[in-house]
């Protein structure tokens, strides 16, 4: 499985766009302002959208994307999602006021973007990549990936706090090659990581200890850009750490 990291902050202003993962040149996994960092014709080679929630820094490139595609897509493009991350779009992007509705363009018959529901724990697939939505929980419905094809089992665990929820689903998971985990904050602020549903270096640490089986490599992923040098240096400092891989 080809894993590249369009985007991997928290926010703007840091060393990388926002959360957006291509998989296989076709895929990608949300669709933040990462997603910019791919040329136009490469965009035209994504076929399907795979998204964790709804917040900005994961969708805020979708709606100019698709504008991309249109005369040079063969069907419509497919926007994987839970039902109520549909209905945020719907409602409030794909609307006719701040973006079109690409389910009916060019027409309602042949559209250029299609939405398809998916829940946790109902597996699908995308050619020889099986995708496992998991629930976490995060400020809104969110679903971390498993993503699985014969040679590598990559985890997502999406925006999230540590609790049972979240350990729980994660062990349920065959053994992981790749686990790829936020850390949106410092120790220092864990009240705001709590209540905006985020990771510190400290709860992520626990849930790798809690993992059953540990994974082969640890990637960080959407620090936050006001906080991403002292983050990095609070791994990079740590002893248990040594091993993670803290993206930029």
């Amino acid at each position: 499985m080809n894993i590249q990291i369009l985007g991997c902050s928290g926010g703007v202003g840091g060393s990388s766009g926002s959360t957006c993962i291509r998989l296989n040149e076709h895929i990608l996994i949300d669709a933040g302002s990462g997603l910019g960092e791919l040329p136009l014709a490469e965009m035209r080679k994504i076929k399907h959208v795979v998204l964790t929630h709804g917040h900005m820094d994961h969708i805020c490139f979708l709606p100019a994307f698709i504008s991309n595609l249109f005369g040079h897509l063969d069907g419509s493009l497919k926007v994987y999602a839970l039902p109520k991350t549909i209905e945020v779009l719907r409602t409030h992007i794909f609307n006719w006021q701040v973006w079109p509705d690409f389910e009916k363009l060019p027409s309602d018959n042949n559209p250029i973007m299609e939405f398809v529901s998916i829940e946790p724990w109902n597996p699908f697939s995308i050619g020889d990549i099986q995708f496992t939505p998991f629930s976490v929980e995060h400020t809104v419905p969110t679903v971390g990936y498993s993503v699985q094809n014969q040679d590598t089992h990559f985890v997502f665990a999406a925006d999230t706090k540590c609790n049972d929820v979240l350990l729980d689903q994660l062990n349920r998971l065959p053994p992981i090659d790749i686990f790829m985990a936020e850390c949106a904050f410092p120790d220092h602020a864990t009240e705001m990581a709590e209540i905006s549903g985020h990771l510190t270096p400290a709860t992520l640490k626990k849930t790798v200890a809690a993992l059953a089986v540990q994974p082969q490599h640890i990637w960080v992923t959407h620090l936050k850009p006001a906080y991403e040098e002292e983050l990095r240096y609070t791994f990079a400092q740590d002893p248990e750490c040594q091993h993670w891989h803290v993206l930029s």
